[in-house]
């Protein structure tokens, strides 16, 4: 399975949500590799302490060569991302767009799930990200901004999926979500009537030691036993995405 966690809005929960899904699948005893397409590389600094090597970029996609993924642990990988990767954001040639696929593609089956976790924003690695992937989940938080970029999302979708390329919305995960708010109860009924069954069932609720699991790279579920239910959260969203993708249910 090939998946991208995409929204166009930043601070929505992309790299949270994608740190948690590869961590819950590699628990599974799934290969799973974790691929960076953020300059920022919050992902790569989630799951990787020491020196980078050149080898193991992202960015070398684009100079035409092959990255070599690191090992983070049993069970997870790493193609990693920083800053010098935006460089290549100048480049719009058409082959570009498409040098995760090609990239991917050469890899065959060496591993269950591809995690690729996306930018805030509809460039080229984004679309890399979108041609390369067969889904993509978009998480979406308390906020319309992030409804609003979720329709932004979807409308890119659409336009690649007229050239025949793109991934599919595999569904939309609410992401720190307080129940009692009158703000989430809105944005929840706003999702529930626009989208319907592409909502996950599993929502991940707020908690302050979300984003402490990825300075401290562990899932939130190793922390404390107070978190359990947020981990349990997460987990549940997992198998439900796995089964989703699987299963066919979207097609």
């Amino acid at each position: 399975m090939k998946l991208a966690v995409a929204n166009q809005k930043g601070g929505v929960g992309k790299t949270t949500l994608a740190f948690h899904l590869i961590h819950a699948w590699a628990e599974e005893g799934k290969r799973v590799l974790a691929v960076d397409m953020d300059p920022q590389g919050d992902l790569t600094s989630s799951l990787w302490s020491e020196d980078l090597p050149g080898t193991a970029l992202v960015a070398r996609v684009f100079e035409g060569k092959s990255p070599l993924p690191l090992e983070v642990n049993q069970g997870i990988s790493l193609v990693a991302s920083e800053i010098s990767l935006s460089v290549h954001e100048k480049d719009l040639s058409l082959r570009n767009y498409f040098r995760l696929k090609t990239w991917l593609d050469s890899m065959g089956n060496q591993f269950d799930a591809v995690v690729v976790d996306c930018p805030p924003s509809l460039g080229l690695f984004t679309i890399n990200a979108l041609v390369a992937a067969r889904w993509v989940v978009a998480p979406v938080d308390v906020s319309f901004y992030s409804v609003r970029a979720l329709e932004d999302l979807l409308g890119s979708l659409e336009e690649l999926k007229e050239i025949g390329e793109g991934a599919r919305l595999l569904g939309i995960a609410p992401f720190a979500f307080a129940p009692r708010q009158r703000a989430t109860r809105a944005v929840k009924e706003l999702l529930e009537e626009e989208y319907g069954d592409l909502l996950f069932s599993w929502v991940i609720p707020s908690s302050a030691r979300v984003r402490e699991a990825l300075i401290l790279g562990k899932p939130v579920w190793k922390l404390r036993r107070d978190e359990q239910a947020v981990g349990e959260s997460f987990r549940r969203l997992a198998l439900e995405m796995w089964k989703r993708a699987c299963g066919g249910d979207r097609g």
